[in-house]
């Protein structure tokens, strides 16, 4: 898959630490996923943290440690499921659908986040907008089928999009298929516009 938007160092770097709340942390994880040039830069911010571990000064330990590891190794041994290796859509687990409008639906991702946070899936038909909107805070946002427009460009299967509060844009449907997307938000969507935030309550996005 050939993605053109992609998180930035610092949100790899805040992956790759395991410091993003978990919603983030699935939407640029599902990113990933699709492009290997990000899977090489959170390696190498792996790397890194191994390396200043390593770094870190020797601690000292309990005399019966060795003696507990030992006991340990007689325990037996744990079944590791194998990984899952499902399309995305597959695996995340979603609570019911709600549809807002004629081909648009949503579903909020049944997953750990803050109570004022939103992590959901979006699908919107073919040529169709959203409402025209701004943010309560971040947004995080992969493409997972599909395509749209806004006004930072085309963004295609695979594709990241961050945002702020102080972003304000609608996104158009590109192509003949539906555009299904992966969001985590902060705080609800403020959409322009009665029917707008009409939609939006009902979503609760």
């Amino acid at each position: 898959m050939n993605t053109r938007h992609h998180p930035s160092p610092d949100i790899l770097a805040a992956y790759a630490a395991g410091a993003l709340a978990p919603g983030f942390g699935l939407v640029v994880g599902a990113h990933i996923e699709s492009c290997s040039a990000c899977r090489v830069q959170v390696g190498a911010f792996e790397a890194a943290s191994g390396a200043a571990l390593e770094a870190l000064p020797d601690a000292d330990i309990s005399g019966d440690a060795l003696t507990r590891v030992m006991a340990r190794l007689d325990e037996p041994a744990q079944h590791i499921a194998p990984p899952d290796t499902r399309p995305l859509l597959q695996r995340l687990s979603l609570k019911p659908r709600r549809w807002v409008a004629p081909g648009v639906w949503v579903a909020a991702v049944d997953t750990p986040h803050a109570p004022e946070d939103r992590v959901y899936l979006l699908s919107i038909a073919p040529g169709m907008p959203t409402a025209r909107h701004e943010h309560s805070g971040a947004e995080f946002c992969t493409v997972l089928q599909g395509a749209y427009r806004d006004e930072l460009g085309v963004f295609s299967a695979g594709d990241f999009a961050a945002a702020d509060g102080d972003f304000n844009h609608q996104p158009v449907v590109e192509g003949d298929e539906a555009c299904v997307c992966l969001f985590a938000t902060e705080g609800r969507l403020k959409a322009h516009g009665v029917i707008g935030r009409l939609a939006f309550a009902f979503a609760n996005v």
